[in-house]
Order: structure tokens, then sequence, then C-alpha cells
């Protein structure tokens, strides 16, 4: 099955995410500790740093460039994935979805309400990582894979890249082994592919972006 249009977009997508695989896993292993030592880890300030301006330079801008470069190559366009979609009536049927989906989790598990208030400064990483972590997976990656014949497939290749990018973040935690022991790198892979078929229902790229920052705002907060 053809994965990629051309040999020059399949080698940029290549480049790129190796080249960023590199550069996070040396952001995560080398420069945190470094960080740490001048700003207050899991501050507000460490992550308008660390999510809000080195993610958005390692993440967002290089994606939204190759986004531009190789526009006449995506599967879908430039001027229709930055718009936001008309069908609002989806959309809310989505978003109520996952708010519900959270929220009964929750419920269940806490045998009632339960609301995490220390949550609330980590929620501002989120602010960003939707954004970011959209941009370079779904935006550009998934975008420049997707055929009319092979979406299934390039929605699950896509997923698997995006665990894969979790692996340096959860090793430095101590929760890599544990993540594969319990099976929760399955619901990882189930989210990667769920942001993928929301970009494709919606043909725009800000309908994962505010998914995926809900869900990650909701995890938080009632967990």
């Amino acid at each position: 099955m053809k994965i990629f249009k051309n040999q020059k977009i399949g080698m940029a997508c290549i480049l790129f995410y190796v080249i960023l695989y590199l550069v996070w896993s040396l952001k995560a292993f080398v420069l945190n500790p470094v960080l740490s030592q001048v700003i207050e880890k899991d501050s507000v300030l460490w992550y308008l740093v660390s999510d809000g301006i080195i993610k958005n330079l390692c993440w967002t801008l290089p994606a939204v460039m190759l986004i531009r470069k190789f526009d006449d190559d995506l599967f879908i366009r430039k001027q229709e994935l930055f718009q936001f979609p008309k069908e609002w009536k989806d959309f809310l049927l989505v978003f109520g979805g996952v708010t519900a989906y959270c929220i009964l989790s929750s419920v269940i598990s806490h045998h009632g309400f339960y609301f995490n208030s220390d949550g609330l400064t980590e929620c501002i990483a989120y602010i960003f990582v939707g954004i970011t972590e959209e941009f370079v997976f779904r935006a550009f990656l998934l975008n420049a894979t997707l055929t009319e014949q092979n979406q299934k497939f390039a929605v699950g290749i896509n997923a698997v890249l995006f665990l894969c990018i979790h692996f340096p973040t959860w090793i430095i935690h101590g929760n890599f082994i544990s993540n594969f022991a319990n099976f929760g790198f399955i619901s990882i892979i189930l989210l990667g592919a769920f942001f993928g078929w929301t970009m494709l229902k919606f043909r725009s790229i800000w309908i994962p972006v505010i998914i995926h920052t809900l869900w990650d705002v909701l995890v938080t907060l009632l967990n």
C-alpha cells in the first residue's frame, strides 16, 4: 500500500519525525534538568517556557513551515485545514460525548464527583499541547500520508507514532514499563486514532486541537 504521495514528502515526514524525536528526547533528558535549576518545575512559568515557548519552536513552527511547503501534496490543503468547519451540530456531539465520557469515568472511579484543584496549574500546559501535538501529528504527518484508499492504515500508523513520542517522558517519570504492563499505552493509540478521525471527519485541524485540549484538561482535573 502506498504511504506517501511522492518520495519528496515521504523523506520530509521521516526526517522531521526522527529529528523531532531526537530533539524532544534531548529536551527531556538534558534540557529539563538544566531548566529546573533556573525555573521551579511544574510552576506557571515552567509550563509557559517548556510547553509554550520551547515546544512551539520545536513542534509547531517546523510543522507549519512544512505544511506551507508541501501544501500541494497534502490530503487536506492548508486553506481548508486551518478553517473552522461549519458542522456545528456534529462538533457539539463529539465535544459533548468526550466531556460526558470523562465525567462518567471519573464518577465511577471515585464513587462520586471529584475535582483535582492541584491540577489547575498543569492545565496551562494543555493550552499549548493540543496545538503543538495536533499540528505535528495530524495537520502534517497524518495529512501527508493520507489518500482516499489508505485512510484507516494511515490513521493507525499515525497513532503508533503518536504513542512513541511519549516514550522519553514516560522514561523520565519512571512509568514506561507500567504503561505497557497495565496496557495504558493502548489508550494513547486509541486517542491518536480518535484525533486523526476528527480531523478527517471535519477536515479542520482545529477540531482535534480543541478535543485534545479538552481531553487533557478533563483527565487532569477529574482524576
